[in-house]
């Protein structure tokens, strides 16, 4: 291609400060298999060396321009490759991002094929750990499997798609009098309405061909700033423009939803949370906004409460040494909650200013538990157990969108991974691989009651249902005080639900046992409904294994015990509920039902 054609595509990339990734940034273009495409690549102010870089790496190749400008955001970037692009089409590259080899040519294939005048693709999200995950790139959707038009004429469904401008090509006609709006973080919002009101038909390729890297030390969309404030003005002017448009006021409703949980989800700072929720409300009040979650999973339903002035959420924590468990409840402070540990020498604050309320861990009951919390849900954490990053999150929704009394999810062990939060889960009653992932509603029988994992950290509780525990209950914290404990609160829960995600991570082995013979006094003293003799040896068995009991002669001397005390399993098919779990160490099991078959 010489210098005086036009070229098929032009492709603008932005670049700022990011001299480690803006050589894979190129690299990634001249690996096109279309090559008539023209490459402005456009130094913003770089300080870093970025700009000389590229200049460096595109020498010699008459496609690739490099164009320098005092700093101007990259909005200012864009719009400036904008008023210099030759091409028929234009495509977006951010200077720390990547093109699969086919980006331009499907893309280019899908808009021609579909006669539309842009087209979209699936993304590969990129983190610094190296994990690689494909999403679709539109909101609230399993992966597709064809390609197709998404219709953008319904702002409920215009509102599913990322606003991004980079996994995109587009006309370039798209562009006249249209420009990505200066000084404002957020930028791809406006000008994704406007081009969806110009081209409604949006062409879609499933395939993920734009590698976008997440969570890059000064992306904007993880920035704890008050430039966050922007998104709220952002929404403030595309109110008008979705009135216009299908279901404008519901899409609106979940446009602004998304977009307010975003922003909220990575602001640490109270005081600046606290000011954007409160902007955040007078904004939905002026403008009539609902809060919407529904539409997305993704989205944590508390935030609505916090915006109504309720307490979403309590958190106990009953580790008598919380360090740890706090550091890890203080990077997810995004999702509002009231905090109570049982500990004397828990900090009154967090380092976010997280408030922390020390509560009496001694004779703590249920009940007095339900007297002290604010929240309209509780999650306890025993000794050892801390939230998933988002375990807060998927709880939370799991209770709410299913309205049930006791929320049960996944967990994962410390080294030893995944666990489904279930002893046996081919004697529950009910099929797991059934269920969404994200959760729904259960039957808890008697095969789900007895094989419940015993942990506290991976359940969520109705604080009505903590108030209606026995009395004699207390909150120690100890194997088998959790055990009863999971028991009863299942049985007095009128309806349960649970999720395969993991929401809580627990030691591999827990503390507190106290071994063979103390821990057969204390199981055989302990008093719940429905802990019957034969149940009472599966709950000394399965203790006996979570908090660590090895070797043969020991295992033998549990099988002993529990057939002196008289809590053999019994035969299999009259007492199916009562066997041990398949866990449990083969020697005990041999002993414990030989001629029972």
């Amino acid at each position: 291609m010489s210098q005086t054609e036009a070229p098929l595509i032009s492709v603008i990339v932005a670049v700022y400060n990011v001299v480690d990734h803006v050589r894979d940034a190129v690299a990634s273009i001249k690996a096109q298999t279309l090559t008539d495409f023209e490459a402005l690549i456009v130094d913003d102010g770089s300080t870093d060396g970025s700009g000389a870089l590229a200049s460096e790496i595109c020498a010699g190749d008459p496609r690739f321009r490099v164009i320098r400008q005092a700093n101007r955001g990259l909005s200012g970037a864009r719009n400036a490759g904008l008023d210099q692009a030759r091409g028929r089409f234009i495509a977006f590259l951010d200077g720390d991002d990547a093109f699969a080899p086919d980006f331009l040519s499907t893309l280019h294939d899908t808009l021609t094929r579909q006669n539309t005048d842009w087209a979209a693709c699936a993304i590969e999200l990129a983190y610094p750990d190296g994990t690689r995950i494909s999403h679709p790139a539109l909101h609230a959707s399993e992966p597709l499997d064809a390609p197709q038009i998404l219709a953008l004429a319904d702002a409920r469904e215009a509102v599913r798609v990322f606003p991004s401008a980079w996994n995109k090509l587009y006309r370039r006609a798209l562009f006249d009098n249209l420009r990505y709006p200066e000084g404002s973080w957020f930028e791809d919002h406006e000008v994704f309405w406007a081009i969806a009101a110009r081209a409604p038909a949006l062409a879609y390729t499933p395939v993920p061909l734009y590698l976008h890297r997440r969570e890059r030390a000064g992306q904007i969309t993880g920035s704890d700033d008050d430039r966050v404030f922007d998104q709220l003005r952002v929404l403030d002017r595309l109110y008008p423009r979705l009135m216009t448009m299908a279901h404008g006021k519901e899409g609106y409703d979940r446009l602004a939803t998304r977009l307010v949980y975003e922003r909220a989800s990575v602001l640490a700072d109270r005081d600046r949370r606290a000011r954007f929720l409160t902007a955040t409300f007078a904004l939905f009040d002026r403008l009539g906004t609902h809060w919407s979650p529904d539409w997305d999973p993704e989205i944590s339903r508390h935030l609505g409460m916090v915006l109504a002035g309720k307490t979403p959420l309590t958190v106990v924590v009953l580790d008598p040494h919380p360090a740890a468990v706090l550091a890890r409840l203080d990077r997810g402070v995004q999702d509002s909650f009231e905090l109570l540990v049982a500990a004397p020498d828990a900090p009154a604050t967090l380092p976010s200013g997280q408030k922390v309320t020390r509560i009496e861990a001694e004779g703590l009951t249920p009940r007095r538990l339900a007297e002290l919390v604010q929240g309209e849900w509780v999650i306890v954490l025993a000794p050892g157990e801390a939230p998933e990053a988002d375990g807060l999150k998927w709880l939370f929704n799991l209770a709410v969108e299913t309205g049930c009394d006791l929320g049960i999810g996944a967990l994962t062990r410390d080294g030893l991974g995944y666990h489904d939060g279930w002893t046996n889960n081919e004697a529950l009653g009910f099929d797991l691989a059934a269920l969404p992932a994200r959760g729904g509603a259960i039957g808890m029988g008697e095969g789900a009651l007895t094989r419940q994992y015993p942990a506290l950290g991976n359940r969520i509780l109705r604080r009505d249902l903590l108030a209606g525990m026995p009395e004699r209950d207390v909150l120690r914290g100890d194997p088998l005080s959790v055990q009863m404990l999971v028991f009863e609160l299942a049985q007095a829960a009128r309806s349960v639900a649970y999720t395969r995600y993991s929401v809580a991570r627990i030691p591999d082995v827990m503390a507190g046992g106290g071994g063979l013979l103390r821990l057969r006094r204390a199981v055989a003293r302990a008093t719940s409904p429905g802990l019957g003799p034969r149940r009472r040896g599966q709950v000394f068995l399965r203790l006996l294994r979570l908090t660590g009991l090895r070797g043969t002669l020991r295992w033998a001397l549990a099988a002993v015990l529990v057939l002196l005390s008289g809590w053999a399993p019994g035969h299999p098919r009259v007492h199916p509920h009562s066997q041990p779990d398949p866990e449990t160490p083969r020697l005990a099991r041999r002993m414990l039902t030989r001629g029972r078959r």
